[in-house]
């Protein structure tokens, strides 16, 4: 909205004239408009009766590209170009079979590459520490026979009852740029007072 703002400001012209000059552009006449609008439009040579003038359609122009809804980013734009094979690789890093909470612990491509398509679009990371993080995070359950562990999906990104997601992966990826290694005996354990 807020470069809407600066066109029409650096323009010198209200958001009425605007509406106005796309009605005239449009070859509508709006229901509600002002006669000073009109006059407004002429006095700055936008339109010119019986069209609008180069430097009105100028504007009109801007306003459009302002408007025009950007094009989505493909997978490989969000991921990278091989991404289908680090998700496939991250998958596979899973155990086989289902968890102790009796869900299975690898969940199908196609769900992941979504969760994927959304981690990576809200964080930074790289693939690399990505499969740093997951062999950190499975490291750390094998070593409890899998209890409580979270599947490969719920791993990447899982929503409240809020609709709010959030990554453990995420955690997990800056454990691994900090320095974090995955080892057989990391887990953690509950401290009893």
């Amino acid at each position: 909205m807020w470069e809407f703002l600066q066109i029409i400001l650096k323009n010198n012209i209200t958001p009425n004239q605007c509406l106005l000059l796309y009605s005239l552009k449009e070859g509508v006449r709006p229901s509600i408009y002002i006669e000073q609008d009109m006059v407004n439009l002429i006095n700055q040579g936008f339109y010119k009766s019986p069209d609008i003038t180069d430097h009105g359609k100028k504007l009109m122009r801007s306003l459009d590209n302002y408007f025009i809804k950007a094009k989505k980013k493909t997978a490989a734009d969000i991921m990278g170009k091989d991404y289908l094979e680090n998700v496939k690789k991250y998958r596979e890093t899973f155990p086989t079979g289902k968890l102790p909470s009796g869900v299975p612990a690898r969940n199908n491509v196609k769900i992941l590459t979504e969760n994927f398509r959304w981690f990576f679009d809200e964080f930074d990371y790289t693939w690399d520490e990505v499969h740093k993080a997951v062999n950190i995070y499975i490291a750390q359950y094998r070593a409890v026979d899998w209890e409580y562990m979270q599947n490969s999906q719920y791993l990447i990104a899982k929503q409240d009852k809020h609709k709010v997601k959030t990554s453990k992966l995420a955690d997990y990826c800056d454990m691994a740029r900090d320095g974090i290694e995955p080892d057989e005996n990391f887990h953690f354990k509950e401290k009893v007072v």
